[in-house]
């Protein structure tokens, strides 16, 4: 049966108390509010309907995220990317708001404010798919009842236009002769990055004991499998020519500083709109381009589905056109 107070200042508590159930209590403005509650709870329970709320009542966005980081993000590969969106959640103010009170509707507002605030579609979509995996796992790994998804009933923002960029003999020349004036290694960093269509992280990655006599053995990719990358005969011969580490390194580049010399080779180079990770779409491109088949290209680059290959896939109409005859 439920009971009812009145609280100092004038509002009204009401408490529910049912063998089976756990202990409900909530404050309202008014009694009839009070007990309108109250009548909806105890009907929930008299119909086996009633689903205990608290815990998503309770539960911050900022809680939530934090306990995402500490189980979820701290297990995956990109692990610094993903904290980062986290603290830019944690600092939004939906961040105080419970687990229950979020809806669609707040987070198709936040998605039209990033959007107006110049945010690219796959920014927005990204923030939004750590809140969407936020929910999932707490609606099933952690067992917070009475949640359901809202960024599931959302409408995506449409994906920006698939990047088709590739660089011409020309550019690719300046921007070798520019590199190697930067650093010794970023020439064959850069050819390698094409030959192989190895990722930035793969190829930075590689050790002496990884090269074999006509492949190289990738321990740890981006997708977690094991994969054995083809070395063509002007692979082979980039990987001869390099010194021998003590470290067992095949190059003493970091990642990011790859990436900014190469950004520096292209404003040297005068060649613009080109970013490192266009020569894995180049290097793709050219697979195919050599009569490769798709199972082919991709067991050599590594990708999951023929979609995500897809995108990488930017194939020389002029080559096209030669094959036709």
């Amino acid at each position: 049966m439920a009971t009812f107070e009145q609280r100092p200042g004038g509002a009204w508590r009401a408490k529910i108390r049912r063998k089976g159930y756990p202990a409900l209590s909530a404050t309202f403005d008014t009694k009839a509010e009070a007990q309108r509650w109250a009548s909806e709870i105890e009907g929930d329970m008299s119909r086996a309907r009633f689903v205990d709320m608290r815990e998503a009542e309770r539960t911050t966005l900022a809680e939530a995220l934090d306990r995402y980081a500490r189980e979820v993000s701290s297990m995956k590969k990109g692990a610094k990317q993903e904290l980062t969106r986290i603290n830019k959640w944690k600092k939004h103010a939906f961040a105080g708001k419970s687990l229950a009170a979020l809806k669609s509707s707040d987070f198709a507002l936040y998605r039209d404010d990033e959007l107006k605030e110049g945010r690219s579609t796959a920014t927005v979509r990204l923030d939004l798919a750590i809140i969407s995996h936020l929910y999932t796992v707490a609606i099933k790994d952690w067992g917070i009842e009475g949640l359901s998804n809202p960024v599931m009933k959302l409408r995506m923002p449409k994906g920006a236009k698939e990047r088709d960029r590739r660089p011409m003999s020309i550019e690719l020349n300046g921007v070798l002769k520019a590199a190697g004036e930067i650093h010794a290694e970023m020439p064959a960093i850069i050819e390698l990055a094409i030959e192989t269509a190895m990722r930035r992280s793969e190829l930075l990655g590689l050790r002496r004991e990884n090269v074999k006599a006509k492949h190289v053995l990738l321990e740890d990719t981006k997708n977690g499998s094991r994969r054995l990358v083809p070395l063509s005969s002007k692979a082979r011969a980039l990987l001869d020519g390099l010194p021998v580490r003590l470290d067992g390194r095949i190059f003493s580049l970091t990642p990011h500083s790859v990436s900014q010399y190469f950004h520096r080779a292209c404003k040297a180079a005068l060649v613009r709109d080109l970013h490192f990770h266009d020569l894995r779409h180049e290097g793709t491109s050219r697979l195919f381009e050599k009569g490769l088949s798709i199972m082919e290209v991709a067991t050599i680059t590594g990708h999951k589905t023929m979609s995500m290959l897809k995108r990488y896939t930017h194939l020389c109409p002029d080559t096209l056109a030669d094959k036709l005859g």
